[in-house]
Order: structure tokens, then C-alpha cells, then sequence
């Protein structure tokens, strides 16, 4: 298959190029027949001209066909074998001027030979990717000229087919290196064309790979964080609280790697997109200060801030990625700063550029210069014993700066081996013409009493969770085993919204959900999955839900559905 590819692309290369040659077979075409008419027998040129028009018009003809067809392997031949016939045919028509409308004089066939030559030098581009095409072409156009002048007494033609002679075997030596560089071209092409194949088909393979990791360690997770909370709200005893939330905590590690992981996921995939929003820039800054000040703590690390009283009350961008980025550099700071150090979290506002400059400086081991670019790679750490002693995925600073570049900024990183580092970036935003107040959200009602709720869901550990979750808000809850019991549920009674999980066994959440929509269009169906990869939302939306709902499942996120849908 790759040799007839690279047949394609040579046989391609000389069709494209075939326009300039006929174009230029035209122009000598005419120059030949004004300039020579009363020099040579003017019935020949007339007929070596009319032959000439006649084959232009027919190549133009077969020039058309092919940029229609589709090239394949039982019409290659065909496309091949006319154009090698036309081209010699032309060949033999301008050989044969040699023979039938030569001039005497030697001054015009100098003229000519000129011409020729000029036809020759378009020739061994325009047909060195077929390299047997230019040797008959060259040899049937020049070989004649050489014999004729040969034939003749005076020095002066002798001389003259000498140089047609040289003229030949320089632009035989000429054409094979520049059919060996074009072909050399497409092999290259060729093999890298297979190179993107397989990184794309590897990319693919990757995608999936995730996709189904994430769903088998997002699944029993979801079981493990749903009741530990739910057993924080019951217990009072202190050691047993300490230890849920260190299973708790524990978790939501494990859960931020598999979010790092998709995130890098989703950003070499083109599909993570910035979401400008306006939030009160104060409070944001504040709250990732008092997330990791606990951390800090722990550590017996001073965690302080120094946040600009002239920020704007509310700017718009990212926030989001913003402090996702600023959460991945105090995590690192904390974690490679020694205890009794201290660590800063600086925010600045320069109002002239509407520019925010984040800053995170740590009183912590260093960072060797030489090793500096290495460490914002994905899965790269300074050194394989920075990840023994201090552990990690090495993602948090690839991922700040990937998403720096979505921000067309770049991270700037300052340290020396032993006493520190900062870490900083600068953020263009926007900021509110005029101070106002953000659009309160509305107050999550946690009042469903009467309200009814179809949950499809096979793994009984999740059955037990959301049933217990619901139920505390007063919902009646029924539990489909798969899609199809969650179909015949349906169809038996009425229900107020459906949370339908995706990998089932029997009838999958798809399947069941467009059955369920054909019997009921009005009913909400919520996709409640752990399948939460770059684009699962958008895949499961598009399919016909209503909503999505990713497992581990988030309490809030949960009540904001249920109120959407269901009070």
C-alpha cells in the first residue's frame, strides 16, 4: 500500500505540472510557426503546428479526466500509460521538426535548438518524478537535432551537435537528482503521513485507555466518598471523625490525579476551552489561601498572602483555571518546602493593562537552572528522587503550563538549589465597568417531599449511596438493576426525573434513555456517569439527555440538578 501511495503522489506531481508544460508547448508552438514560415517549407509547418494544437487539446482533455477521477489501482495503469503515450507522441513531434522544418541557416537553427533547450530545462521538472519519462522525452526531442547537424559539412553545425550532446547527457545526470530528491520528498511524506496515523491512532487508543480508567476508579469512589461523608454528618466521636476525614481527604487526592490526568487529556486534544465569568476577585483569592492554610499547618508551614486592597471588586475570566493553576503551585510549595519555612501567595492588579500578576514563592529546596525546562513536562519531576522522597504525578506544573498558554501567557520560574523558588504568571482580564453586586444564586431548596425518582444504576454499593442521599431529601426513590428493568420501571409508573448511569448490563443508559424518550419526551433523564473525560458532557447531551452528572458525585452539583428539574 505505501508503494502505490508513493506511485499517486509521482503520478500526481507530473499531472499537476502538466498546465505550465502545455502552455508552454503552446507559446514556442506559435513563436515557431510566425517566426519560421518563410524560412522552411510551409506545408510541414503547418501540419507540425496543427499536430501540435491537436495534442496540447487532447492532453488538456486527459488532464481534465484525471483531476476528476479518483485514483486507484486498477485505473493508475490507465492514467499512467496515456500520459507516458502523449508525452512521447509529443516527443516525436518535436524530435521530427529535426527532419521537416529545420532551417539551412545555421544562425536560425541555433534559434531553435534554443527553444528546444528552454522546452527541456521546463521538462526535467515537470517529469522528474517519472524519471523514465524524461529520458525517452529528452533523448526523442535532441537526439534528431544532434544527428541532423551532425550530417551536415560545416564546423560550425558539428560544434552545435556536440553541445546538444553535452546538453543531453548534463540534463540526463540532472534530472536523476532531482528525481531522486522528489521522490525522496514523497517517501518522506509519505512515512511521515504514517507517523501521524499512528500517534493520532495512539492518541486514540490513549483517550479510551482513559476514558474507561477513569470510569472503573471514579465508580467505587464514588461509593467511598458518598459514605464517608454521609458518616460525618452521624458520628460525634473525634478519633472516628479524624480518621473519615483522612479517608476523605485521601480521596479527594486520588481524585484531583484523575482530574490532572484528563486535564492533560483534554488540553492536547484541542478540547478544553476557556470560560470567561465574572467573580469577585477578593474572595476567590481568598478562599485558595484558606484551602491549603490547613495544609500548611499540618506541615508546620507559615502560609501567608498578600492580596492588592486596590484589585477590582469583580473581574471577568477563568476563575476556574485561574486558581486551579494557583492550587497546583501552593501544592507543590508545600510539599517541597521543609517545615518551620514559610511560603507566599502573592495577588497584584495592574490597572493601566488590566493585567493580574499571581505569584507563589516557597522557602523551599530549589530548583538546579539545568533542570528548570524539564520539570514543566508532563510526568517529569527534577529527579527520580524527588519523586521517591515527595512523591506526586509530576502534572501540576505541566498543567499550569498549558493552561498559561490558553491564556497566551507563560509561567516564569526563579530559583536557586537549597534556598527557593517562585513561581509567577500574568493574567489579562477584564474588569467591570461598574460595581455591581453578582447574581445571587438561589437558594437550593433540599425540600423534594413527594417528589419521585427513577435511579439506573447496577453496582449495588451506588445503589445503596444514592439511595440514602435522595432519601434524605425526602424523595421517593426507586432502583433499576440496568436499562431495561429501568424501562419497564418507567413505563409502570410516573416518575419526576430519571438518573440513568451509562454501562449497563442487559440495556445500556443510552439505549434506555432514547427508548424512555420515544414513550415521553417531557420527562427529565440526567446522565449519571462516571465516564468523565474531555467531551463525555457534550457526547451524552448531544445523544438526547437532558443533563450530566459526573460520579464522584457532588453533593451541590446534585441539588442544583434536582432543583432544576424536580421542585
Amino acid at each position: 500500500m505505501k508503494h502505490f501511495n508513493v506511485q499517486v503522489k509521482q503520478l500526481d506531481y507530473i499531472y499537476n505540472n502538466v498546465s505550465n508544460a502545455l502552455m508552454a508547448l503552446l507559446f514556442l508552438s506559435f513563436i515557431i510557426f510566425y517566426a519560421y514560415y518563410d524560412l522552411v517549407n510551409t506545408r510541414y509547418l503547418t501540419l507540425w503546428f496543427s499536430a501540435n494544437i491537436f495534442l496540447v487539446f487532447v492532453r488538456t482533455l486527459l488532464y481534465l479526466q484525471y483531476k476528476k477521477t479518483p485514483i486507484t489501482e486498477e485505473n493508475y495503469p490507465y492514467f499512467y500509460k496515456s500520459f507516458f503515450l502523449f508525452t512521447l507522441l509529443g516527443a516525436f513531434l518535436w524530435g521530427g521538426g529535426a527532419f521537416f522544418i529545420f532551417p539551412s541557416a545555421i544562425q536560425y537553427q541555433m534559434i531553435i535548438i534554443i527553444l528546444i533547450a528552454g522546452l527541456i530545462s521546463g521538462a526535467v521538472v515537470s517529469l522528474a518524478s517519472k524519471i523514465e519519462m524524461f529520458y525517452a522525452y529528452v533523448l526523442v526531442v535532441m537526439s534528431p537535432y544532434a544527428y541532423r547537424l551532425l550530417l551536415e559539412d560545416s564546423d560550425a553545425s558539428k560544434i552545435l551537435a556536440f553541445s546538444i550532446l553535452v546538453y543531453i547527457f548534463t540534463f540526463l545526470l540532472l534530472a536523476k537528482k532531482i528525481s531522486n530528491a522528489i521522490v525522496g520528498n514523497m517517501l518522506l511524506a509519505e512515512e511521515l503521513q504514517e507517523k501521524v496515523i499512528e500517534a493520532n491512532s495512539a492518541n486514540k487508543a490513549k483517550s479510551e485507555f482513559l476514558s474507561v480508567m477513569s470510569h472503573e476508579i471514579r465508580t467505587p469512589l464514588n461509593a467511598i466518598m458518598g459514605f464517608v461523608q454521609i458518616l460525618l454528618k452521624k458520628t460525634h466521636d473525634a478519633q472516628t471523625t479524624k480518621y473519615l476525614n483522612t479517608i476523605n481527604q485521601s480521596s479527594k487526592v486520588l481524585t484531583n490525579v484523575i482530574n490532572d490526568i484528563l486535564d492533560i487529556t483534554k488540553i492536547e486534544s484541542g478540547k478544553l476551552v476557556l470560560e470567561s465569568k465574572e467573580f469577585h476577585a477578593k474572595e476567590a483569592f481568598e478562599n485558595v489561601y484558606f484551602l491549603y492554610e490547613e495544609n500548611a499547618k499540618e506541615k508546620n508551614i507559615k502560609l501567608l498572602k498578600s492580596i492588592d486592597e486596590n484589585i477590582p471588586e469583580y473581574l471577568v475570566s477563568d476563575i476556574f483555571r485561574i486558581k486551579q493553576m494557583l492550587s497546583n503551585l501552593l501544592s507543590n510549595a508545600i510539599k517541597f518546602t521543609p517545615e518551620g519555612k514559610s511560603i507566599y501567595l502573592e495577588i497584584s492588579f495592574e490597572a493601566q493593562t488590566n493585567v493580574l500578576h499571581c505569584s507563589v514563592r516557597d522557602e523551599g529546596i530549589g530548583i538546579a537552572q539545568e533542570k528548570i525546562e524539564k520539570i514543566t513536562q508532563a510526568f517529569m519531576q527534577a529527579d527520580s528522587s524527588t519523586t521517591r522522597k515527595y512523591g506526586g504525578t509530576g502534572l501540576g506544573l505541566s498543567i499550569v503550563t498549558k493552561l498559561l498558554a490558553l491564556f497566551h501567557t507563560q509561567l516564569h520560574i526563579e530559583s536557586k538549589l537549597g534556598e527557593g523558588s517562585r513561581f509567577s504568571f500574568n493574567i489579562p482580564v477584564q474588569v467591570m465597568q461598574k460595581k455591581r453586586e453578582l447574581q445571587a444564586q438561589e437558594e437550593i431548596s433540599s425540600h423534594f417531599a413527594g417528589k419521585k425518582v427513577l435511579v439506573a444504576e447496577d453496582n449495588k454499593t451506588n445503589q445503596m449511596l444514592i439511595r440514602i442521599l435522595l432519601e434524605e431529601l425526602e424523595l421517593s426513590v426507586s432502583i433499576a438493576d440496568d436499562g431495561a428493568k429501568a424501562e419497564k420501571l418507567y413505563k409502570e409508573d410516573s416518575f419526576d426525573i430519571i438518573l440513568m448511569d451509562i454501562n449497563m448490563p442487559n440495556k445500556n443508559g443510552t439505549e434506555a434513555m432514547l427508548s424512555i424518550k420515544e414513550y415521553d419526551k417531557k420527562v427529565p433523564i440526567v446522565a449519571l456517569t462516571a465516564n468523565a473525560v474531555a467531551g463525555d458532557r457534550e457526547k451524552y447531551i448531544s445523544e438526547g439527555f437532558d443533563d450530566y452528572l459526573a460520579k464522584p458525585i457532588n453533593n451541590t452539583e446534585l441539588l442544583k440538578i434536582l432543583q432544576k428539574y424536580v421542585s
